[in-house]
C-alpha cells in the first residue's frame, strides 16, 4: 500500500512539473529562435544589383553599320564643386576608315553608389557646348545610367584634323553625408555615310562653321 502511495505521488508531481518545464523550454526556444533570426547577417548592398536608369526619349535613328568609336574621357567625379572642369585632348580617330558620316552620337555612361543629390553637368569641345544634363540620384545599392545625344550638327567641329580641348564639368560634393562619387565615361560614335537612306534627326543640316560663345573654361 505504501509503495502504491509513493508511486501515485511521483506520478502527480510529474503532471504538475512537466507543464512548467514545457513552458520554460518553449520560452527558451522562442528566445533562441528570435535571437537567431536577428543575429543573422542581413543581405549586404553588394549582393543587390545596381538600379538601371534610362532616358525616356525617342531612340536615335542610326544606320545598321558598325561605327568608329572613341572613348574621350574617363573620370571619377568626387569633390569637384567650385573646381575647374576636367580636360582631355580630343583628336578625330585616325584609324577610322571612313571620311563621310551620316551620324555622330555622343554617349554619357555613369555609375554611382551611396547618397548624393542630382548634379548638373556639361560637356564642351573647344568651348562649344555639346551636352548639358543632370545626373540621376544614386542609391545605397548603386545606379547605372546612360544618355545619348545626336551631335551630327557639330560635324565640322568634331571632324577637324587637329587636337582640341574636351571639357566636362560636374559640381559634386563628397563628405560624411553625401558619399556618392560619379564614375563617368564619355564616348563618341561615328557612323559611316549610307546612301539613299533618310537618317534625318529633325535638327537640320550640318553647320559649316561653329563659333563658341562659352567663357574660357580654364
Amino acid at each position: 500500500m505504501a509503495s502504491f502511495f509513493f508511486l501515485l505521488l511521483f506520478f502527480l508531481l510529474q503532471l504538475f512539473l512537466y507543464p512548467l518545464f514545457s513552458q520554460a523550454n518553449l520560452h527558451q526556444s522562442k528566445t533562441f529562435l528570435k535571437s537567431t533570426l536577428f543575429s543573422q547577417p542581413s543581405s549586404t548592398n553588394d549582393t543587390i544589383p545596381p538600379t538601371l536608369f534610362f532616358e525616356v526619349t525617342k531612340p536615335i535613328n542610326v544606320p545598321n553599320t558598325k561605327p568608329c568609336s572613341l572613348t574621350v574621357l574617363q573620370h571619377d567625379f568626387g569633390y569637384t564643386y567650385g573646381k575647374p572642369p576636367v580636360f582631355a585632348n580630343y583628336t578625330f580617330p585616325s584609324n577610322c576608315p571612313f571620311q563621310e558620316f551620316s551620324k555622330i552620337v555622343l554617349e554619357w555612361n555613369a555609375t554611382c553608389k551611396g547618397r548624393q543629390f542630382d548634379r548638373i553637368f556639361g560637356v564642351w569641345l573647344s568651348g562649344v557646348e555639346l551636352l548639358r544634363s543632370c545626373t540621376a540620384e544614386p542609391k545605397a545599392t548603386g545606379i547605372v545610367w546612360s544618355v545619348q545625344k545626336d551631335v551630327t550638327q557639330y560635324s565640322s567641329l568634331l571632324l577637324m584634323k587637329k587636337t582640341q580641348t574636351f571639357a566636362v564639368y560636374m559640381g559634386n560634393l563628397v563628405d560624411q553625408t553625401y558619399t556618392g562619387v560619379y564614375h563617368v565615361n564619355v564616348s563618341l560614335y561615328f557612323y559611316p555615310a549610307v546612301e539613299k537612306v533618310n537618317l534625318g534627326s529633325g535638327i537640320g543640316s550640318k553647320a559649316d562653321l561653329i563659333i563658341p560663345f562659352s567663357k574660357d573654361l580654364r
